[in-house]
């Protein structure tokens, strides 16, 4: 009984030393926007909601973009969850874009597309989407000429 009682103890005082996670809540309101990271085309804007992106740790970001926004074709190293918060998100898969393999995500929707797989997307309207996953976040061109940070060197 008394070894129960010491680890009983020692478990109480563990949990009471270890320091407690931060918690976020975010609705629509009060996110604060900013520049997208710079593989994005202009005209987007970037909030981090938890973590750091560019860190090996999970992260949760918003996407808000303007009607006519698109991504070209691109895969990332890790899988990539989104949910589109308001608006519409057309996605495609492939090496290439093609309009006919766009499937349309209205708001509520949920995709996940796995580490290295070849998509793209359109924007008609504005639409803001979340996506969360494990770090480092990044986004490599299928045609790198297609890349902005290499458009204007």
């Amino acid at each position: 009984m008394s070894h129960f009682s010491f680890a009983r103890s020692a478990s109480l005082v563990a949990l009471a030393v270890i320091p407690m996670a931060s918690w976020a809540i975010h609705g629509t309101e009060g996110v604060e926007w900013g520049a997208p990271p710079p593989v994005l085309a202009k005209g987007a804007k970037f909030a981090v909601l938890l973590g750091d992106p560019n860190q090996p740790s999970p992260y949760v970001v918003r996407l808000s973009v303007p009607a006519g926004y698109r991504v070209l074709p691109h895969w990332h190293s890790q899988a990539e969850n989104v949910t589109v918060i308001s608006g519409t998100v057309m996605i495609g898969m492939g090496d290439k874009w093609d309009s006919k393999a766009l499937k349309v995500q209205k708001a509520g929707s949920f995709g996940s597309i796995p580490a290295k797989t070849n998509h793209f997307a359109m924007f008609k309207v504005p639409t803001v989407i979340q996506i969360h996953g494990e770090g480092p976040f990044d986004l490599n061109y299928v045609d790198p000429a297609d890349d902005p940070q290499k458009a204007h060197k």
